[in-house]
């Protein structure tokens, strides 16, 4: 990874200046023209140094410049601010070394278990389940790619009166009586009255969709499990043991005010019943209780009132961490119209259907392109066109046109040997850009960001297509054909990293 390379190298070169143990931490310059990287160093040295921040980085750069210029690292100040600018030697060595040798990521010992998706299995998976599988699946690509441990699970909500009102559903459907006040409605549930078991039909119906989608899990965890294990019972069993739970009004209640809560919640209601509550507190004990560190969980809009709560039974039962992650909803668009009922049964259009409208690439891009706090407004006409507008296509075109000009030129294997590396205005910032790659993709699973991969993915796009329409390559010849050639297999292979981590297809004809 380039940054924390260049942090290296610039704190040893600070060595005499810095604190001990002073770490120089490395950006991207928002603005153009203000170098390729750049420090805020002087300004967390204020305080220290006791002298204004321009005038520490005017003392940084020209330490900077002494120690590093040789190796190809320049600086400047700008409002305090230090700025890196790399020779075009330095960058072609280090994009060597990147594709060449491979990116070594920072270890990490936690033991990770994502929950994601978890659709009742009364109904079909609407388009918001496929939002929330598309964000899980891309962020356990990128975990797993930055060396991470991870297994993924799917809650299987097959337990509690919701299933017996669906099970007396198809029931009714079946016998051709009305449907139970509360009841479930529609076409799938006619189609349902010839199964044996409607619950297990429609988890097979998920698994295939989700199949379709190239989404699959390690387990899928069923709540009917966590009851007739007793799972639950010994769960209020050892809250009560370690103090964590009282009596009132006739109810059990959890703790959960001294754990950050703002009120204490019911575990067990006074006719006896669980809450829901008390059985996700055992479902996440058993993940505690398997080994798993840090649990990430993905949850619909609707869920956001309960993270609390669940936040602080994980914190009383374990030292694992929870993250939790809301997948804001999904609202469908075609012809400049909201979308709101199928073509085919008048009903709520399923995940299905619009898989079968736009196939597995175009819909897993557009569901991971913006952040997943963000409500996405999803353009189905947009997603089917083959042109610059469509940016899954864009980026697939890309991958497409380098592997047709790479065949073409029949090559390269291997790194090939330029004498003359001086980088053009394209060549440099698509180079720049390939630099930051594996930066990215460690960021980005690190902050829980898997949409950064599909933003980025576009601008690599943009910045290869404004490359190729600058900077002939198969008309060009010698250093400057061997040149171009070597970035534009880095860049394939960039690509095609990219789009394996968002589990797109990488093409090469279209």
């Amino acid at each position: 990874m380039i940054k924390p390379y260049l942090s290296e190298l610039v704190s040893d070169a600070l060595s005499a200046t810095l604190p001990e143990e002073f770490k120089v931490s490395i950006e991207v310059p928002k603005q153009a023209g203000h170098g390729d990287f750049a420090t805020n160093c002087s300004f967390q040295l204020a305080k220290h140094l006791r002298k204004a921040p321009p005038q520490i980085a005017e003392g940084l750069v020209e330490e900077i410049n002494e120690k590093l210029s040789a190796k190809g690292i320049t600086a400047s100040s700008l409002g305090g601010f230090i700025n890196l600018k790399l020779s075009s030697e330095f960058i072609w060595s280090r994009l060597a070394s990147q594709f060449d040798d491979g990116v070594t990521f920072p270890e990490h010992s936690e033991k990770v278990l994502m929950e994601y998706v978890c659709a009742n299995p009364t109904g079909p998976l609407h388009i918001g389940h496929g939002r929330w599988a598309v964000i899980g699946d891309v962020l356990r690509r990128l975990l797993l790619k930055v060396g991470r441990d991870v297994s993924t699970e799917n809650y299987i909500n097959d337990a509690g009166n919701q299933i017996k009102l669906f099970r007396a559903s198809v029931e009714a459907s079946k016998k051709g009586e009305a449907i139970p006040e509360g009841g479930y409605h529609g076409a799938y549930i006619n189609e349902l009255a010839d199964v044996e078991d409607p619950v297990q039909a429609m988890i097979d119906s998920h698994k295939k969709v989700l199949g379709r989608m190239d989404v699959q899990f390690d387990d899928w965890f069923s709540e009917l499990s966590l009851h007739k294990s007793g799972a639950v019972d010994a769960m209020l069993d050892l809250l009560g043991e370690k103090g964590l739970s009282y009596e009132s009004e006739g109810a059990l209640w959890f703790r959960s005010t001294d754990y950050g809560d703002d009120k204490d919640r019911v575990l067990k209601k006074a006719d006896g019943a669980y809450t829901y509550f008390a059985v996700d507190i055992a479902y996440h004990s058993s993940k505690i209780n398997r080994g798993y560190t840090r649990l990430v969980d993905i949850w619909g809009a609707d869920h956001h009132g309960y993270i609390n709560r669940v936040k602080a039974a994980v914190k009383a039962l374990s030292d694992s961490s929870l993250d939790v992650i809301i997948g804001q909803l999904v609202t469908l668009f075609r012809d400049g119209e909201q979308v709101r009922m199928s073509k085919r049964t008048g009903e709520i259009i399923t995940l299905e259907e619009v898989l079968d409208e736009i196939g597995a690439d175009a819909l897993r891009f557009f569901m991971i392109q913006k952040s997943a706090d963000t409500h996405l407004e999803f353009d189905l006409q947009l997603a089917t066109q083959q042109n610059s507008e469509n940016p899954v296509y864009y980026v697939q075109y890309a991958h497409a046109r380098m592997c047709r000009i790479l065949e073409k030129a029949e090559g390269p294997g291997g790194t090939l040997s330029v004498d003359d590396l001086s980088l053009e205005d394209y060549e440099r910032s698509l180079s720049l850009s390939l630099l930051q790659l594996y930066d990215e993709i460690y960021e980005s699973a690190n902050q829980m960001q898997s949409h950064r991969i599909a933003t980025y993915s576009v601008s690599l796009a943009k910045l290869f297509h404004g490359f190729y329409h600058h900077c002939p390559i198969l008309k060009s010849e010698g250093d400057v054909q061997a040149k171009r050639l070597q970035l534009l297999r880095w860049t394939q292979l960039g690509i095609k990293d990219c789009l394996g981590l968002l589990g797109i297809t990488a093409p090469e004809s279209m």
